[in-house]
This record gives structure tokens, sequence and C-alpha cells, in this order.
């Protein structure tokens, strides 16, 4: 069953929504779904051409309104340039979807200086900036959600992808902080753990194969998993809208798996 046959059409109705990596990937189906459910919706990446398409795409498939902001979440000043912008074009927002991240597979010993500080550069500073930038807004209403795409337990470690471990831990961690800190002002946040989802961003960018190669990986990979299937872009999109809903008004500082059983012990 898939979002669109879940959740009422008015779920979020009213929410302003920022997905960081929206265009693309998980993050394109998790603003779909957004606007789907009533969320007026901007996304952002730093690639202009192909956000701007996946902006007019998302708004012919859905009829929502959704524009296209290019920012590079690694630069402080293109989030706060960001936050002004969206402020101006839809509004005060109310839900921030942290989804943009850096990744590649690589053994430990050969990570250089330069390639940990990108991932970390994207996951954790774009995390906290992003955050930062638009949690004043939800401060001044009394209320708003926050929301991190991470990986199941990061505390595990993550080999052959530490820079990414160590930033999603670390993002976990300041979820954590940022519940209890932001909570007294009716902002929740939490993070979602994607299991194996085979997009083209994952086999390219992440683990460095062509789209058979991948596709050879993920097939060994479902047999191992609990629930025998790989996840969707769908799959996380829900999770996103249940802890945006009111569902999950009284959800904060927690890690959702969403990963078909790849956590369990």
């Amino acid at each position: 069953m898939t979002e669109r046959q879940v959740f009422a059409p008015d779920a979020l109705a009213g929410q302003v929504a920022v997905v960081t990596g929206g265009g693309t990937g998980i993050g394109y189906g998790i603003s779909r779904a957004l606007l789907r459910h009533g969320a007026t919706v901007a996304i952002a990446s730093r690639n202009a051409e192909r956000l701007a398409a996946a902006a007019e795409t998302l708004k012919v498939d859905t009829g929502g309104t959704c524009v296209a902001v290019p920012c590079d979440v690694r630069e402080e000043g293109a989030v706060r340039a960001l936050a002004r912008s969206v402020r101006e074009q839809l509004g005060p927002v109310s839900l921030v979807v942290n989804n943009a991240a850096g990744n590649f597979r690589m053994a430990a010993e050969k990570v250089s200086a330069r390639g940990f500080r990108t991932v970390v550069d994207i996951d954790l500073f774009g995390t906290f900036y992003v955050s930062q930038a638009f949690v004043r807004d939800m401060i001044s209403a009394g209320g708003g959600t926050i929301i991190s795409i991470l990986m199941p337990d990061p505390e595990r470690g993550f080999p052959l992808y530490s820079p990414a471990g160590a930033a999603k831990s670390a993002i976990l961690s300041l979820t954590r902080s940022w519940a209890r800190e932001w909570g007294p002002h009716g902002i929740r946040v939490n993070a979602i753990g994607p299991g194996p989802i085979p997009t083209e961003g994952v086999a390219v960018n992440m683990m460095g194969m062509s789209s058979q190669e991948s596709a050879d990986v993920f097939g060994n990979m479902r047999d191992t998993l609990p629930l025998r299937r790989l996840g969707t872009a769908d799959d996380v999109a829900a999770a996103v809208v249940f802890l945006a809903s009111p569902a999950g008004s009284w959800i904060t500082g927690n890690l959702l798996n969403v990963d078909g059983g790849v956590s369990l012990p």
C-alpha cells in the first residue's frame, strides 16, 4: 500500500515545507508525498536546471504549489538566502526535511581529509545550517517539525562509508538534543533511517556502480531482508507524512527505521 492510499489528502493542509535534495531520488518522493497531502513545498539542491525541471513535474503531477530554490547546504550564507527566498514565496516554514547528503564507497584508510570533510559538510553542517535557518520561524509560530533522513541505527557503524556514518550519528545526537531544546516551543524533531532503496543516486554516487551492477547487489540484498523486498521512496515518504501529520503529534527525538528489518539484531 502506497502513501497516497494510506493518508487523508488534507493530512498536511496548511503546512509549508522545505525538502533539501528534493529534486531526485528519495527527496523527490518525499516532496511528491507532501504535495499530495496538502503541503506547499520548496525543493532545494545545487543543480538549478534539474531542480527547476523537478519542480515543474511535481506541480503537474500533484496539482500543488512547488518552488525550486537552488542552494548548496554546505554554505551558511546560501542557506540563509534559501530561508529568505522560501519565506518570501511561500510564507513561514512549518516543516523541514533534511535529505541532502553526500556519500561514497571507500576503505577508511584510503579516505582523504578532503573527502571526509566534504561528506561532513553536506550531511552534518548542512543539516545544522538548514535547521537553524528555519527554526526561528517555528519558535515564533509556536510549533513545527524537523525530520532528518539518516540510516538505520547509525551508531552501529557503516563500514566502507565511515564519513557518512560519522555524520549521520552526529545528526542523530543533534536530533535528540534539539528535541529537548525546542520541544517547549512545540517543535518536534525526528529522524528516519531508510534501508536499501535502489535509486539511481545510490547506485552511481554512493556505490560507484552501474545500474546493472547495483541491481545485482540489491537483488542479493533483498533476499537477506526479513520482509524480502527492497524499499522504495514511497516507503520513506509515508514515514515523513506520518511524522509531519497530527498522527505524529506526540513523537519527538526518535529514529524511525524504515528498512524492511535490516537493522534487527
